[in-house]
């Protein structure tokens, strides 16, 4: 049985793109192993995870750039064959040292799997995308948002698994190897070849040197900034306090890293709009109105969900006594609930519509949110297991629509650029979702913690001996509580998105190429 083109391609993008995704995850709970193994401290371990992250900002806007004037497939294979080499080295990093230096050069093999792990973001959504025709653009992001979503709920689970067996923490570097081999052959036997006049077009414009070096340090120095939030603050680690103290809010460093950023950006933004024939970013895309809807909202949910998805796992092993794997299993369901809607939000957007499908998605999201607000010290995975499913569905339901949305109106070359735009602002506000929620959960602790021996000290009684299970629930609480408001400001948001897909308008006669449709989805053409 011969699979049709368009499915192939796009399964071979989502294998690529699965990887640099559960990179994202799988490392985190292997940093401790990491640390004793190569004999180093945590703040300098903590880079493993940095390095990767802000490389992964770095290359995201500019990926599709690239890919417009080198070819789309060409670059497609030159990341996923650094990702993979990437990935050997960084495997092989103990070996380089047998007493010092093995941590610096796991960071900085790190840094060589994050450009090709952020190529892919962009550039597989792009194949994914192209290789179906506009109004059956729904099918091909299933294929993206389920290696999006799956991932994190796999990640801690199979880093646990690897990093406590007989291998050790080098083999979670070790299973990219085939695998990105396998995607390699895959992608260069099933893609067809680019046109010569599609890069031809792509090289017709100068070089954007200027764009690319802005956009660049510009989301690095932000993103950089709302990671340096949670970081451990060097020389704060005690027997009572193993996690020592974040920097927060307070830092100096952070706020001139934002302010730094946020500036590059603003300058970026002016010059792109004003300037290059062929800008490294085309911030007119955001012309189109459903290119915008979607993006903007798409800004709220990864602040909103993503930061979240952060939250429990955290509770759960640091605070409920779960190990890495009981966590990630106890996590498993919200995975398996994104794949149940994605699968299904395929089948139901050109049946209900984006708007609708959004709306009940974000119903569930808040819904799952206010129950979680509710979480008690002695929760079970078996407890958390329904809602989890819940809010996996939610997403599911809320996220494939709103790339569906955002990518439709594309066309052409303007596709790449499209993909590389929505991907790094996600990034961004994902980035951003995820240094509040932490800041705010363990601000709210550590608060819980004094209320809680004051109010005992103040019964003439001893503290509990739970007190930090109980403050910890207790914020846990109030971060799903602030979530839950979060998800209602997207609730209400989600009815400016389209009310019909482009499947939908095509069927009413309403896509005239005279007329725009309905939520401004009309086609976005390359820029010339």
């Amino acid at each position: 049985m011969r699979i049709p083109y368009k499915y192939a391609v796009a399964m071979t993008s989502a294998l690529g793109l699965f990887m640099a995704v559960l990179d994202n995850t799988i490392v985190n709970v292997s940093l401790t192993a990491m640390q004793r193994s190569l004999n180093t401290d945590i703040s300098t371990i903590q880079w493993v995870v940095t390095a990767y992250f802000l490389t992964q900002a770095a290359v995201i806007p500019v990926a599709g750039y690239f890919s417009n004037r080198l070819g789309l497939k060409r670059v497609f294979i030159f990341a996923l064959a650094v990702f993979t080499v990437g990935s050997l080295l960084c495997g092989l990093s103990p070996e380089f040292s047998s007493d010092r230096g093995g941590d610096t050069l796991l960071i900085v093999f790190r840094v060589v799997q994050g450009i090709g792990g952020g190529m892919l973001f962009p550039l597989a959504t792009s194949i994914a995308f192209g290789a179906f025709p506009p109004e059956e653009r729904a099918a091909s992001s299933a294929f993206v948002a389920i290696p999006v979503l799956l991932a994190p709920t796999l990640g801690p689970t199979v880093g646990g698994l690897i990093t406590d067996s007989t291998y050790g923490w080098p083999w979670i570097f070790y299973i990219n190897v085939p695998v990105g081999i396998l995607a390699i052959a895959l992608i260069y036997r099933v893609m067809r070849p680019d046109t010569q006049e599609v890069t031809d077009r792509g090289r017709e414009a100068s070089f954007d040197w200027l764009g690319l070096v802005l956009s660049m340090v510009g989301v690095v120095l932000v993103v950089y900034a709302f990671a340096l939030v949670g970081e451990t603050r060097p020389g704060t680690i005690t027997a009572t306090n193993p996690r020592g103290d974040i920097w927060g809010w307070g830092y100096w460093l952070v706020w001139t890293l934002l302010g730094a950023g946020l500036a590059v950006l603003l300058a970026f933004g002016l010059y792109e709009t004003r300037v290059p024939k062929d800008p490294v970013l085309d911030l007119r895309l955001f012309n189109s109105y459903s290119f915008a809807a979607a993006t903007v909202l798409t800004w709220i949910t990864r602040a909103v969900v993503f930061g979240s998805f952060f939250l429990l796992p955290l509770f759960l092993t640091q605070f409920r006594g779960f190990s890495t794997v009981a966590a990630g299993l106890a996590m498993m369901p919200q995975g398996i609930g994104a794949a149940v809607g994605i699968i299904s939000g395929s089948r139901l957007y050109d049946r209900v519509g984006p708007r609708y499908l959004v709306l009940a998605g974000l119903t569930l999201l808040t819904a799952s949110s206010w129950l979680l607000a509710g979480i008690e010290p002695g929760v079970t995975g078996w407890g958390l297991a329904p809602v989890l499913f819940l809010r996996g569905v939610g997403f599911g339901w809320g996220n494939l629509p709103l790339q569906t949305v955002a990518l439709s109106s594309v066309t052409g070359r303007a596709l790449p650029k499209a993909s590389s735009l929505y991907n790094a602002t996600a990034q961004i506000f994902s980035s951003i979702g995820v240094a509040v929620i932490t800041t705010l959960f363990i601000q709210s602790t550590r608060d819980n913690v004094v209320q809680i021996a004051t109010s005992a000290r103040t019964a003439a009684a001893e503290p509990p001996t739970d007190v930090l299970l109980r403050a910890a629930t207790e914020a846990t609480g109030y971060v799903f509580w602030i979530v839950t408001l979060a998800s209602t400001v997207a609730l209400l948001a989600a009815f400016l998105l389209p009310r019909r897909s482009l499947r939908q308008e095509q069927a009413a006669g309403a896509a005239t190429p005279d007329r725009q449709p309905e939520g401004g989805t009309a086609r976005v053409a390359a820029a010339e």
